[in-house]
């Protein structure tokens, strides 16, 4: 799955102009409960606009006149170097990835070959996305086998016949004596038929919640 089906488009977003005043961009983060803005040329991405460093920079250069130090331009704060991709065809889980190597990474911006901002990437895009992915909303089953082959196509035939469908299944070996772990995540009408199924077939759902 590509960013192209979680991007936030330019549109839809809140930017701010490289010669627009602090005071404004400030307002616009605070309205919408924001930590962040991307900051623009026209339509070129240049950087973003953070919250947070401007609270600091406000309070190390000690405060002084507010109105003053609102009326600013915003090309003064902003941060340039942030990290970007423009490719819509990238995958999620290395946009994910991005974020894991920078926490201080609000979002990644989206723009073309002339840098023009095509949308953004957040968090939250992303971990909504993994949620629906691996199906976090249906019922989860864990079952510990031996000699794991073969037995996967056993332990989903089994299931599909008890009425159940698998959104997601995850395989780990718990490094013991040759033990996996089997996760599943399975969407049924009568999902207790399906765990009582499995149970009867010789694997046993250790861990069961609806």
């Amino acid at each position: 799955m590509n960013i192209g089906t979680i991007i936030k488009k330019a549109e839809e977003l809140n930017t701010i102009s490289i010669d627009d005043t602090l005071g404004k961009g400030l307002k616009i983060i605070e309205d919408n409960d924001m930590l962040s803005l991307p900051v623009v040329e026209g339509k070129k991405f240049i950087g973003i606009l953070s919250r947070q460093y401007v609270y600091e920079t406000y309070f190390k250069e000690d405060g002084g006149d507010k109105k003053e130090f609102l009326e600013r331009k915003v090309k003064e704060f902003m941060k340039t170097k942030v990290p970007s991709v423009d490719d819509l065809k990238m995958l999620v889980e290395e946009a994910a990835a991005m974020f894991f190597a920078n926490n201080k990474l609000r979002f990644i911006p989206v723009v073309n070959e002339d840098e023009e901002l095509l949308g953004i990437i957040t968090k939250k895009a992303i971990l909504e996305r993994f949620r629906f992915i691996y199906g976090m909303n249906e019922p989860r089953l864990v079952i510990y086998i031996y000699d794991f082959k073969g037995k996967l196509a056993k332990i989903t035939d089994i299931i599909a016949k008890a009425g159940g469908n698998i959104r997601n299944i995850v395989q780990a070996d718990t490094e013991v004596l040759g033990l996996q772990e089997i996760t599943l995540r399975v969407k049924a009408n009568n999902i207790r038929k399906v765990v009582k199924s499995l149970n009867s077939h010789g694997f046993e759902v250790r861990e069961f919640i609806e």
